[in-house]
């Protein structure tokens, strides 16, 4: 029988408690269940011990898998307390909400309703604003939350970046003053915008490099690793490479995890990029040739 142990991340407001399971039947998930609840009521006699308290009515759990998993467990309840939980359809972590399919719609989507809410209260004074101090309140209040968290919708289908791109080109429209039907390319390309899919590419490039640089925890540099050089002598020797992870990888998660996603964007750039020591510089550079590779190759 497998054994579970849940790993617990704690913060000033917040507790999270996560194991992972195989669908394998109802002694599984019954176990998964009690492992779980016997984990958050040794938490529930920590904090009594410190003079803490778990709020009970605001605790969410969430299962997360593809729907052929999920088709495979029953949504029973965990108690928390008094207090018997169900699996809510989404939940916020630390800024982001993740659904049971990781299919990030709901996070997507409330980044765009906040950036939707700004863009019309600045359409309401842009004109008591200089070009400057617009652009300023846009990267403020709109790419910023755009860009919030945006390394987790790797992999996603072009119609869920388009929503969030949809909103980057009204605010490029909103600062250049052109119409609702001008075409947009120009527009980014004059204020140097990388689009929103170009966007989240930048952001997991910087995560491998900082890895390799050994600027980054560990718990993401644990999940790469540089190919070794050969014996022999090939043309991938001394070109900073990273390893493919091992393993069948799902489509459908898989691909999109970070161990995937990292090697896959790290090994297609130049290897002239891919050799730069400075994170200055390697952001600047990087930000020059996703534009390039992007603006020039339509």
């Amino acid at each position: 029988m497998e054994h579970f142990l849940p790993d617990a991340h704690c913060f000033a407001d917040d507790t999270q408690l996560y194991l992972s399971l195989k669908p394998l039947g109802n002694t599984s998930q019954a176990d998964a269940v009690q492992a779980m609840e016997k984990c958050i009521d040794a938490v529930r006699k920590w904090m009594v011990q410190d003079r803490l308290m778990i709020n009970d009515e605001k605790t969410e759990f969430l299962l997360i898998g593809t729907r052929p998993q999920l088709d495979k467990l029953d949504s029973c309840p965990i108690t928390v307390g008094n207090n018997r939980i169900g699996p809510s359809p989404s939940v916020k972590n630390l800024g982001s909400w993740f659904d049971s399919n990781l299919s990030m719609t709901v996070h997507i989507n409330k980044a765009c309703d906040a950036a939707f809410y700004h863009l019309h209260n600045l359409r309401r004074i842009e004109k008591c604003l200089s070009r400057g101090s617009l652009i300023t309140l846009v990267h403020a209040f709109i790419t910023s939350r755009l860009d919030y968290c945006n390394g987790l919708l790797f992999g996603l289908s072009k119609a869920q970046i388009a929503k969030l791109q949809r909103e980057q080109n009204a605010a490029a429209r909103l600062i250049l003053g052109i119409g609702k039907f001008s075409h947009i390319t120009p527009a980014l390309y004059e204020l140097h915008w990388l689009p929103a899919s170009v966007r989240i590419d930048y952001k997991i490039l910087l995560l491998p490099f900082k890895c390799i640089l050994g600027q980054a925890p560990t718990y993401l540099s644990d999940l790469i690793s540089i190919k070794p050089n050969s014996l022999y002598s090939l043309r991938s020797t001394g070109k900073l490479l990273l390893d493919n992870p091992k393993g069948k990888m799902l489509s459908t998660l898989g691909a999109r995890s970070f161990s995937a996603a990292a090697p896959k964007l790290w090994n297609d750039l130049p290897v002239e990029l891919r050799q730069v020591t400075s994170i200055d510089s390697f952001k600047s550079r990087l930000k020059t040739y996703l534009f390039m590779k992007y603006f020039y190759s339509l």
